[in-house]
């Protein structure tokens, strides 16, 4: 709960980017750079979540780009932990920091 005795605990900054559109771009199989718009499923401080309609390589290194639209954007390197298929046919893609 926030108010004046609210003491923030995390020792990283936030980052509210849930439900937000961020771009990701990856390496194919023949050296082709593919990027994707995407929408931010969920972040934490280890990584974040993104649904696409096809999977992903485990361990594949995906660059993520916060705010892409916007001149002061962040890029950060992850890779692939899971890529499950949900109920709606897309595939929920597990990214971790690195």
């Amino acid at each position: 709960m926030k108010g004046s005795g609210y003491l923030e605990r995390r020792s990283s900054k936030r980052l509210d980017m849930e439900k937000q559109i961020i771009s990701i771009s990856w390496i194919e199989n023949f050296g082709n750079t593919t990027t994707k718009e995407v929408i931010c499923v969920d972040v934490s401080n280890g990584g974040l979540q993104v649904e696409l309609e096809h999977p992903l390589p485990i361990d594949t290194t995906v660059v993520v780009v916060f705010t892409p639209n916007r001149a002061e954007c962040q890029s950060y390197e992850t890779k692939v932990l899971r890529s499950i298929q949900q109920d709606h046919g897309w595939f929920n893609i597990g990214l971790q920091f690195i």
